[in-house]
């Protein structure tokens, strides 16, 4: 079955003394991009995170933003430095007594004139608890964000295989329109020959030598034969449980090709015509392909 890089998934986990919000978005691309936001202190986890995801994406422009609160989370820490506190305050005491003034120095009169007494430590985050929170929720966004690709896969499928129906319908009717028009073109040929040479005798031989080449000038076999088996191929593929945009885009570079020859090779209008309308058939499917893992 198809998948497509165009996917959504979100999950919020909370927990007792944490939350978290993940979200996923993804289009297309011709090779895995990840692009991950996070919390800087959770950039340790960064490749593991990458890992999982190019896991189960494989391909796409995919953009991944995490939010986390929680226990683990960096915070400052207060603590006051004692040694330095008595330090102060017996300096205060002594200078008061000799002065014979009052001591009126209280506890935030300390903490607000006098710089040390209370230390900030930073506390480090820890990202291996925070890792072992988010990894399972993070696998289900997985899971989720596979689901949306392989039900876009499904609708793209369909609309594929409808076009490719619809090309295949007009390559059947260029090479029986081929045909007539090959025959057309030889009688019109001989004719040609004996108005111009009329009581002339015919060399019967140089005229088959001419019916020749113009049947090999204005033979389409081969390309329609090239272009069947290209639809046949490209329906293979999209049977296939594997990754295969890049091979249908292939496939259908090839049809391009072959019904162009098709066009310089015959001067019938009506195949022109048919031409016409699988390019553009042909150019419509390539935009899905586009989309395509």
């Amino acid at each position: 079955m198809l998948r497509s890089m165009t996917t959504f998934a979100r999950v919020e986990p909370t927990g007792d003394s944490w939350s978290s919000t993940i979200e996923l978005r993804s289009v297309n691309a011709r090779f895995c991009d990840i692009r991950i936001k996070l919390p800087n202190w959770m950039s340790p986890l960064e490749d593991r995170i990458k890992k999982l995801v190019r896991e189960r994406l494989v391909r796409g422009h995919i953009d991944l933003s995490i939010l986390y609160e929680g226990g683990e989370t960096p915070r400052s820490i207060f603590e006051p430095d004692l040694e330095l506190g008595r330090s102060y305050l017996n300096a205060a005491k002594e200078l008061a007594d000799s002065l014979e003034i009052e001591n009126s120095l209280d506890l935030p009169g300390l903490l607000g004139s006098l710089e040390g007494v209370i230390v900030v430590r930073e506390q480090q985050a820890d990202t291996e608890e925070a890792w072992k929170r988010i990894k399972g929720p993070l696998m289900e966004l997985l899971d989720r964000a596979v689901a949306m690709s392989l039900q876009e896969g499904a609708t793209l499928e369909r609309d594929l295989r409808s076009r490719l129906s619809q090309v295949e319908e007009w390559i059947n009717s260029i090479s029986k329109q081929a045909e007539g028009h090959l025959k057309e073109a030889q009688e019109a040929l001989m004719d040609r020959i004996q108005s111009i040479l009329k009581d002339v005798p015919i060399d019967e031989g140089r005229l088959a030598q001419e019916a020749a080449l113009l049947a090999n000038k204005l033979d389409i076999t081969e390309e329609i034969v090239r272009a069947h088996s290209h639809i046949e191929q490209f329906r293979r593929y999209l049977g296939e449980e594997k990754i295969v945009g890049r091979r249908l885009d292939f496939l259908l570079q090839e049809l391009f090709r072959e019904v162009n020859t098709m066009a310089s090779k015959s001067s019938d209008p009506m195949i022109s015509q048919s031409v016409v309308e699988i390019k553009d058939e042909l150019e419509k499917m390539r935009e899905q392909v586009q989309n395509i893992v």
